[in-house]
């Protein structure tokens, strides 16, 4: 299973990134991350941050020897997706030892790359907590069967990929001292809360000087940590209103009926899951309430380790384990051909996978080679995964304007220092078109135009700044702000 699952989506990853399908957002950040820290710098021009300043992601350091030969975005791809079918190990070592039997466990392992969240999360390119489930499983395993040199290898390993993963440690402490490991289990529970709050109040703010970029997506609660907090203690009916709104009915529905809804009966596993799940449906920010993005990643992982869980509560008998697990493998092919992207799933020829090649295909291909390598370059989004291993690389429209930059789109690089434009015609909005248009009137020049591929080179220094004139009194009130 495993091998078949790392087949299929790598070979559709590879293709999905060869055919100008992935992002700057997602792979493109990570890769030009690893890439840096190979050249012991950190400053990700792709997203306006350093890479210790966007996410405390040190595993990032581990691939950098890696790029020392060449590796790059499919080095990545390849990577998350042999860390993500990995994570089925653990599961049939926890449910071996908790069913005590081999072959419901291999078929719980199958459950958990058969969801259609963890299948998403391999079509979503690469995210640092998606590296993170399979270390995750691991330790619960570990912890459940105190082996606790593998515990702290994999707890190091998942901390390690991204701060919020230290949340899912919480219950994973709190778990091993009900366990009968007082001190051991409120150790860890303490360890990664202090580890939590460290880098996201301490760390973060000091590298990128505002603080974590996400304060505001609890906008229902308030902006501050603190005073979401507040909120969330002093309005529980607030909460209640919030958790049951229709998308959030959608989303425990969509995590929890792969595996027949067991994953929140196994209450000691599903504990994994209830900080990010709890953050999830708090959020303000749409995206955390969908089951294909990296916000489900913490999720997943709790909902499958609820559900070995509780198979092991409810199946006292073999022949009720068989018809529990029978039913969790029947829910999990049923869901992963209603909802999953996966070859055999309904959406798989939606145009979520770039499974055609065209004429456009080839002119982005010969578009981006016509940079020089380590020139400054604004690219368009899908264009800028095979231009990030350079020091300045930016989404357009940076750096002229703010766009997913930074915090809050401060501290703008010099539009003067970019060399070179590689843009898709197709992908600008009117004013990417008027300012793209305006540069090409002086500035650059055109380079390469072929299937609605644009590239330009720059001719001359920009113009500076006229002078500008006092604002009248009279109309200074409605003087507009800056952009972004």
């Amino acid at each position: 299973m495993v091998v078949v699952w790392v087949a299929v989506f790598v070979v559709l990853g590879v293709w999905r990134h060869e055919r100008f399908a992935t992002h700057g957002f997602d792979i493109g950040i990570y890769d030009q991350a690893a890439w840096l820290l190979s050249r012991f710098r950190s400053f990700m021009t792709v997203r306006g941050l350093d890479v210790f300043g966007h996410h405390m992601t040190p595993i990032f350091a581990v691939f950098a020897p890696f790029y020392w030969l060449g590796a790059g975005p499919v080095f990545l791809l390849v990577v998350q997706v042999v860390a993500q079918a990995s994570g089925a190990a653990a599961v049939f070592l926890l449910a071996r030892d908790r069913l005590g039997a081999r072959w419901p466990a291999v078929a719980l392992a199958g459950a958990l790359l058969l969801h259609p969240s963890y299948q998403f999360l391999a079509w979503e390119q690469i995210h640092p907590e998606t590296l993170a489930i399979a270390p995750v499983l691991f330790a619960y395993w570990a912890a459940r069967e105190r082996r606790w040199p593998w515990f702290w290898l994999a707890a190091v390993l998942a901390i390690a990929c991204k701060e919020d993963v230290a949340l899912a440690f919480v219950p994973i402490g709190l778990l091993i001292a009900a366990w009968g490991d007082r001190r051991r289990g409120l150790l860890v529970a303490a360890g990664a809360a202090l580890w939590f709050l460290a880098t996201t109040r301490l760390v973060l703010p000091l590298v990128n000087g505002l603080g974590p970029f996400y304060s505001g997506y609890f906008g229902d609660f308030g902006d501050d940590g603190g005073e979401v907090v507040r909120n969330i203690v002093a309005h529980p009916g607030r909460v209640w209103e919030v958790a049951t709104r229709a998308n959030r009915l959608d989303y425990y529905r969509m995590m929890l009926a792969p595996v027949a809804f067991l994953g929140a009966v196994g209450l000691p596993g599903f504990l994994v899951a209830v900080p990010m799940l709890a953050v999830n449906v708090l959020s303000s920010f749409p995206y955390a309430q969908e089951i294909q993005y990296h916000y489900s990643a913490m999720v997943v992982a709790g909902v499958i380790l609820g559900t070995v869980e509780a198979v092991a509560l409810l199946a006292r008998t073999p022949a009720a384990r068989t018809l529990l697990v029978g039913l969790v493998v029947a829910t999990s092919l049923g869901a992963t051909v209603a909802w999953g992207p996966s070859p055999i799933g309904v959406r798989f020829r939606s145009g979520i996978w770039a499974l055609e090649t065209d004429e456009r295909t080839a002119a982005r291909a010969d578009a981006v080679a016509t940079v020089p390598d380590g020139a400054s370059v604004s690219a368009s989004y899908n264009l800028v995964p095979h231009l990030t291993h350079r020091p300045n690389v930016y989404e357009w429209p940076v750096p002229w304007r703010a766009g997913n930059w930074g915090v809050r789109g401060e501290n703008l690089h010099d539009p003067a220092d970019v060399d070179w434009i590689v843009v898709e015609q197709a992908l600008l909005d009117r004013d990417g078109t008027e300012l793209l248009d305006r540069l090409l009137a002086g500035e650059f020049a055109l380079r390469f135009e072929r299937e609605g591929l644009l590239v330009a080179q720059r001719l001359r220094p920009a113009a500076p700044p006229p002078l500008a004139a006092p604002i009248p009194a009279a109309t200074a009130a409605r003087a507009p702000g800056p952009v972004g």
